[in-house]
């Protein structure tokens, strides 16, 4: 019952949370109704507009989900010496799901075969907002900076940032300041995204009137975009090292922007079983094994000249 409350609670519709539990729609619903009865309280509305939590029904989640966590430790501990099983949900950014996450679903395969990881892409409120619901298990962010709340963050290592230029107009624009930089078209993330937020405000201080500032939700179409030379960007080294190994784009000798720093996101009240901690390992191990900003940071000072 309390499953199918928290389900319901989660995407706010009975439909969603029972094809989420694998139930038919009325099982949840008796769930949840004779919950109700033996609660004596009204935990839910049913509206038109869709499913929302009472008063009642917002104060019982978080006991909802210490009492599951503590029946899920339970069944860990009976279990023990079994190998881990099921399905771990993610969410990350873009760059994070197309350079990094591979790697780690390829060694999650290796070590736990039993172990499937499932990967849905996200900024940083999305990412926040789905581990709070409960409609993942486990969220990465990165960004400049991060304040999770009542979320637990675990930080894994950074990310550099890089100002790219198609590389004729590096040659010619001398973009070596943020007031060089806003007289520019500038292609950036779409609002929201930490990095590309710091990088419009700094734009936005000189006072230069600006060029255009277009945004984007793609990574991939920023980098064909400066590749045809409609604008400079910045992006995650990462992103862009095949690009600028071939010589499609340019870092610029431009301001330094902080490192990203990235970090797990999970949810203190939810019990992490076998399967989401060999997802969790298998991610420190991607930034500890080699460090990846040590090895992007060695290659960026390579690009710009820098000693």
């Amino acid at each position: 019952m309390l499953r199918s409350f928290l389900a319901v609670a989660r995407f706010s519709s009975f439909t969603d949370a029972a094809g989420e539990l694998g139930f038919t729609q009325s099982t949840v619903t008796s769930h949840v109704q004779k919950l109700e009865r033996q609660l004596g309280a009204r935990l839910l509305d049913r509206l038109s507009s869709g499913v929302r939590l009472t008063d009642t029904g917002h104060r019982l989640v978080p006991r909802a989900e210490e009492l599951l966590a503590a029946e899920d430790r339970l069944r860990d501990t009976t279990q023990h010496g079994t190998r881990p099983i099921g399905t771990v949900r993610v969410m990350a950014p873009e760059s994070l799901c197309t350079y990094r996450l591979p790697a780690v679903i390829t060694a999650v395969r290796a070590s736990e075969p039993d172990v499937q990881v499932w990967v849905a892409p996200g900024g940083m409120t999305a990412c926040l907002d789905a581990v709070r619901r409960g409609a993942v298990d486990v969220g990465l962010c990165m960004e400049p900076r991060l304040a999770p709340g009542e979320l637990a963050a675990e930080r894994l290592g950074a990310e550099p940032l890089a100002v790219l230029d198609h590389p004729a107009l590096a040659a010619v624009s001398n973009a070596t300041s943020w007031a060089e930089l806003a007289r520019r078209d500038a292609l950036l993330i779409e609002e929201g995204c930490g990095y590309s937020d710091d990088v419009a405000r700094h734009l936005t201080e000189t006072g230069e009137k600006p060029g255009r500032r277009s945004r984007f939700g793609s990574v991939e179409a920023i980098k064909r975009c400066v590749a045809a030379g409609l604008g400079w960007t910045a992006l995650p080294v990462l992103t862009a090292t095949e690009e600028i190994d071939s010589g499609a784009l340019q870092a610029l000798d431009a301001p330094a922007l902080p490192d990203c720093d990235v970090h797990v996101i999970t949810h203190p009240r939810r019990h992490h079983g076998p399967a989401t901690d060999a997802v969790l390992e298998a991610l420190r191990d991607t930034w500890a094994r080699p460090s990846p900003e040590a090895d992007a940071r060695s290659a960026l000072r390579g690009l710009t000249g820098d000693a």
